[in-house]
């Protein structure tokens, strides 16, 4: 019988990695409640591959919801830099059909199937010394994988991140998971991005 140490042995390139992940199965590993109506879903491929994407793309999931084909798209949170696992966040919307679902049913070890990646926003068609990120709402979900993929790999480019929130609970991500905001201040980047949240009616 293969192990799993010998299918991935089976599958692996001539250079040692696991080939690149491209639309197929996709197993949830982890759920992070991120605000009270905010979920982040950690993916990881059903068979071994590994996550090769720009930051700002985005996936589109294929579910099957009573009976019914769905597709929706939804950008990838996770920075390329992180190839084993891709995550996804997300909003539950009240009378929603898709993000409920995700909320109430994509738990740890059940699977979807998705497409990607895919799209052209992302910082590396547009490289400069300087960004200023704007956001607002799930809006931020593509910055939160842009800024972290420049701190994974301490680019000397100086960043200022402005979000526009609700409420100070609505921040994605809470204080407690900013690591990039938080972690730059340290010295891996030159000036640290700058988060601020601006309350709106």
């Amino acid at each position: 019988m293969m192990t799993t140490a010998m299918l991935r042995t089976a599958t692996t390139t001539a250079g040692g990695l696991p080939p690149a992940w491209g639309d197929g199965l996709l197993v949830c590993k982890q759920v992070i409640d991120v605000t009270s109506d905010v979920r982040t879903f950690v993916l990881e491929p059903a068979e071994p591959r590994m996550f090769r994407h720009d930051p700002g793309q985005f996936l589109t999931l294929v579910l099957d919801i009573d009976g019914r084909p769905v597709e929706r798209c939804y950008t990838i949170s996770s920075p390329p830099t992180r190839p084993d696992l891709l995550t996804i966040t997300v909003k539950r919307m009240p009378g929603g059909l898709v993000s409920p679902w995700l909320h109430d049913r994509l738990l740890p070890g059940a699977a979807v199937r998705a497409r990607g990646p895919l799209g052209e926003f992302s910082i590396t068609r547009h490289p400069a010394p300087k960004y200023l990120f704007l956001s607002a709402g799930s809006g931020v979900t593509p910055v939160m994988s842009m800024t972290r993929t420049l701190y994974d790999l301490a680019h000397p480019v100086d960043v200022v991140f402005v979000h526009s929130a609700r409420t100070f609970d609505d921040i994605w991500p809470p204080s407690r998971s900013t690591e990039p905001f938080y972690r730059c201040r340290r010295g891996r980047c030159r000036r640290p991005p700058t988060l601020f949240a601006i309350n709106a009616p």
